[in-house]
């Protein structure tokens, strides 16, 4: 009994201990930007209208982990209140719809959108990274276009907290959003100026069927 006694005391000293996790509430409420030209609305107007397709997340730590701050000295968990996936959904729905573009549930074309990284980061400052795999299909499940895009924002001092974090991952979500819809191969399909972003060749036996981005 003494040794298990003693074998947890030890686990207790030497393992990092978390305060209470930080709670955050997730909405994306980031007012436009304005900083896009007549020519960009213009691009978003004339896209075909698109089904967008609840995000997924791929992560490996959980749907609503965020990352660790450190409060009075202690590392301390920050977790949404809501999925990462349903936050970013919504966050992309609003942007595509200030932007003018149309959604509609008989669309010919369909986003799916894939989180590959969601998490901030506490340094001498703090470094904020969100990471998409983003997939352009057709109605028969036809990949179109294949992308990703990213974002990294940093910053200085300890201001971080529960009401100040969400304005941070909305510019920045925004930001990531208005690179992606800047694609000129993704402007290119969606807008149907080109079937898609692939040369598929005819299959023969000198030639076999390869899709190879042009």
């Amino acid at each position: 009994m003494r040794r298990c006694i003693l074998a947890v005391f030890l686990l207790l000293c030497f393992s990092p201990v978390f305060a209470e996790d930080m709670a955050v509430e997730l909405r994306f409420d980031s007012k436009p930007s304005g900083l896009q030209s007549q020519v960009f609305t213009a691009t978003v107007k004339s896209f075909r209208p698109i089904r967008i397709q609840a995000f997924s997340d791929t992560r490996s730590n959980g749907e609503t982990y965020l990352g660790e701050l450190k409060v009075n000295g202690q590392p301390r968990k920050i977790q949404s209140r809501t999925a990462v996936s349903v936050y970013a959904t919504d966050a992309f729905r609003k942007v595509y719809d200030g932007w003018g573009g149309t959604v509609s549930p008989d669309a010919p074309l369909v986003l799916k959108g894939e989180i590959t990284q969601f998490s901030l980061e506490e340094t001498d400052g703090y470094l904020a990274r969100v990471g998409f795999h983003f997939l352009l299909k057709d109605g028969e499940e036809k990949v179109l276009w294949d992308g990703h895009s990213s974002g990294i924002v940093k910053g200085t001092g300890r201001v971080l907290t529960a009401e100040t974090l969400p304005a941070l991952f909305n510019s920045l979500l925004r930001e990531v959003y208005e690179e992606l819809l800047e694609d000129k191969k993704l402007v290119g399909v969606w807008s149907g100026k080109v079937q898609n972003t692939y040369v598929i060749k005819d299959p023969s036996p000198s030639s076999p069927a390869v899709g190879k981005e042009s």
